[in-house]
């Protein structure tokens, strides 16, 4: 038993039944001293009367703009959550139970500050964007496909304080420079996503997450610069024997590379300097509503002077 607050936040499409809150809430009880179940959803979807679920500790609905992006959904719950433990679920409610609840907060007791619990990733495409992002990433700070995650208040602190700058949570957790360890489990990673919003995910995170959006720039401006002084040689010598440099085509070929890596890397300093302007003009709250509701045997256990 987790002698300690924790809070669970789950993002959903969808409102999970009341029953399985309910089952959710049990768990909580015999795995932590207190708990409390935070429910992040778009606005307009309909949700569930909640009342009979929140038997030992409170469950809090939070209601976020229809234009919100998944990222914004689950920062929206993790900055509601007040936990000395913050459990981040992306995964079948269902499967929040006893045994899974107890191996993924088993770490935190030896001081880890950060579980990554991945799952079994079907996805092709995203696969192969997280190992080529992977590949171009330091070795030891890799970026994870997972279905939940266990924030140390510290961890989540510093992720919230980032994510004006950074919206991009998957970037945040891999670059956190905090004691984490993984736990995998037997459960396949759902993809509600088409793959056209996967493959524009995985660009983004190729393009903020790694140095690919300097080194290609880079490594083609070198090219150009390499040609342009080859070029310049060439017709430097024919200058000085007193003919005409030949091979217009050719430096016209080094002059459009030149541009296009000075275009490239004008671009994506332009995006970068956008995405922080974004960020820091911008509030990244996207709450529009916020219920709260209260554990019924609490209340009990007030009225009759026993809590």
């Amino acid at each position: 038993m987790k002698l300690a607050y924790v809070s669970v936040v789950i993002p959903v499409f969808f409102p999970p039944d009341i029953s399985v809150i309910a089952g959710l809430d049990t768990a909580l009880d015999n795995q932590a001293r207190a708990h409390e179940i935070i429910i992040v959803i778009v606005y307009g979807v309909s949700i569930p009367n909640y009342q009979a679920s929140a038997k030992t500790g409170p469950i809090t609905i939070i209601t976020t703009h229809s234009g919100a992006t998944q990222d914004e959904v689950v920062v929206a719950g993790l900055a509601r959550a007040a936990g000395d433990f913050i459990i981040e679920w992306r995964s079948g409610v269902d499967l929040l139970r006893d045994q899974i609840l107890e191996q993924i907060l088993i770490p935190t007791d030896a001081g880890v500050e950060l579980v990554e619990v991945t799952g079994v990733n079907r996805s092709i495409t995203s696969r192969v964007f997280t190992r080529l992002v992977n590949i171009l990433r330091p070795s030891k700070s890799p970026i994870r496909k997972t279905i939940g995650r266990v924030y140390s208040r510290h961890a989540l602190s510093e992720i919230l304080s980032a994510t004006a700058v950074e919206p991009h949570i998957d970037i945040l957790i891999a670059e956190l420079p905090v004691r984490r360890t993984v736990e995998s489990l037997p459960i396949a990673i759902s993809h509600r996503d088409s793959w056209m919003i996967r493959i524009t995910d995985g660009l983004t995170l190729l393009s903020k997450g790694t140095r690919f959006g300097s080194r290609i720039p880079l490594i083609l401006a070198g090219i150009s610069a390499i040609f342009g002084i080859v070029a310049t040689f060439y017709a430097f010598i024919f200058l000085l024997r007193g003919g005409t440099p030949q091979g217009w085509t050719t430096l016209m070929a080094v002059v459009g590379l030149g541009q296009a890596a000075v275009l490239t890397m004008l671009g994506l300093i332009w995006t970068r300097i956008d995405s922080l302007t974004r960020g820091l003009a911008r509030n990244p709250d996207v709450t529009a509503e916020v219920k709260v509701i209260p554990p019924t045997e609490t209340q009990e256990f007030k009225k009759r002077g026993e809590f």
